[in-house]
């Protein structure tokens, strides 16, 4: 993460504080921000400073995957596809400062309260670590939420359709804890390759090699030996104890833009905190960064879904207002009938609730042009579909989850909503010339300054 902190300030795309801030004040302070940050002095928190805004909006994300806004999916999909495995080294730098036992104190870390009717403060901006302990699968990486308890134990929300809930499940059977490790302010390339879910088997570390272009340096951990990004700046190592979903734990700022109620949830416990000196503490800006973060994977795979039923993709875009998961928009290079399968294979991928598919000569970035194609290319009783029945996310305020107040489900159990798509191409019974643009006369080239 230094190393791309150096290269922000030598474009100066880093807006630096060097004023002593009041923890107290890191979210809102965030909020005003439109772009990467970094607090130098922090109150009471001598030792570290406190960066955040890598995922503010689509061009810094282009900028952590080097490609054009346009071509987040295509750059995303290719690190996908030609992955580069990490290599094991045994000095690291996040070795330089060990607490385990009595001096391990999560209190020490600057985790600011993020939202008004936030249970607590939360680490939101950590990659979680875990290795599948029957062996199958190899390790992950994951984004979750860890809500602060005590001075070594957070409360974690994981959902059973997750990687780390299939591994957590695993361990529950045999009654041991799953042991994990918390990185925080690692490269943002291994967080965008953390935030995607990756097929089982495939170690979001060789993504993240592939979209640095160089391995990523692990080493063994103290207490539970997991490979752990040997240049983060923070790591807490511990376990997830074999207790279940049975603690409450919430309510948080989601990021859905909305506040989300109290769960039930496992609790970690930490044993271990690595850092270097004067550390760094990443400070997830919600619900924005999470947003963007998510966008990556979600584009990846609807392009891939597209282009498997033999559709060819133009662009794919994700909405920030669709929280960059649940909401598509995709163009298309359309063939008689493409635009239906197309909205069929976006919408089976992860939570894509609605889907839009127009042709590749509208800019799906200009809402103006995506709003025409919607008007005037669109016959809803032919071109909108809606699937009832599909999964659902658990985070989205209109499926019906479980909580104290109404037991509709089983706890931690998974939800199902009614999926929209929109064929936003031109019907193939229509003479294409109805869409020939209009053109602007001119009898020669002149512009308006000419005549002022």
């Amino acid at each position: 993460m230094r190393e791309f902190l150096a290269e922000l300030g030598r474009e100066g795309s880093l807006l630096k504080v060097t004023k002593e801030v009041d923890l107290r004040n890191i979210s809102s302070l965030i909020s005003q921000a439109n772009g990467p940050i970094m607090f130098q002095a922090i109150k009471d928190y001598k030792q570290f400073s406190v960066v955040s805004g890598f995922f503010r909006n689509r061009e810094i994300l282009a900028r952590v995957l080097n490609c054009s806004p346009r071509r987040i999916a295509q750059r995303f999909e290719a690190a996908i596809n030609a992955t580069v495995s990490p290599v094991t080294v045994k000095e690291a730098p996040v070795k330089e400062i060990i607490r385990q036992g009595k001096e391990m104190n999560l209190a020490d870390l600057p985790i600011p309260l993020q939202h008004v009717g936030d249970g607590g403060p939360y680490i939101s901006g950590a990659v979680l670590i875990a290795d599948d302990p029957l062996r199958e699968y190899g390790i992950n990486l994951g984004f979750y939420r860890l809500m602060y308890r005590t001075k070594n134990q957070t409360g974690i929300a994981i959902d059973l359709d997750s990687d780390l809930g299939r591994y957590y499940e695993r361990a529950l059977k045999t009654k041991k804890p799953l042991p994990v490790s918390v990185a925080i302010g690692v490269h943002p390339a291994i967080m965008a390759a953390a935030a995607y879910k990756a097929p089982l088997g495939t170690s979001e570390y060789t993504i993240a090699g592939s979209l640095m272009q160089q391995p990523i340096k692990l080493t063994r951990g103290i207490t539970n030996q997991l490979l752990i990004p040997a240049n983060a700046e923070i790591v807490l190592e511990g376990e997830i104890l074999p207790m279940g979903w049975v603690e409450q734990e919430g309510p948080f700022g989601e990021f859905t833009g909305y506040q989300s109620e109290n769960n039930w949830n496992p609790t970690i416990k930490f044993n271990c905190m690595l850092m270097r000196q004067n550390p760094i503490y990443y400070a997830l800006g919600m619900p924005w960064e999470n947003n963007w973060l998510l966008a990556t994977g979600t584009e990846a795979l609807v392009l891939k879904a597209i282009t498997n039923a033999g559709v060819k993709v133009h662009e794919v875009r994700s909405t920030i207002g669709g929280a960059c998961l649940w909401y598509i928009i995709a163009s298309i290079e359309k063939q008689a009938g493409g635009g239906k399968n197309a909205i069929l294979a976006a919408l089976s991928t992860g939570s894509v609730k609605l889907a839009i598919i127009t042709d590749h000569d509208v800019d799906i970035f200009n809402q103006d042009e995506l709003d025409r194609a919607i008007i005037f290319r669109v016959r809803p009783q032919e071109d909108v579909m809606i699937i009832k029945g599909a999964r659902a996310y658990n985070s989205d305020p209109s499926v019906t989850a479980w909580s104290d107040t109404a037991w509709k489900l089983p706890r931690n159990s998974l939800t199902t909503t009614s999926k929209i798509g929109i064929d936003a191409t031109i019907p193939e019974d229509i003479p294409i010339e109805r869409y020939q643009k209009a053109a602007i006369f001119r009898e020669m080239d002149v512009t308006l300054e000419d005549y002022l």
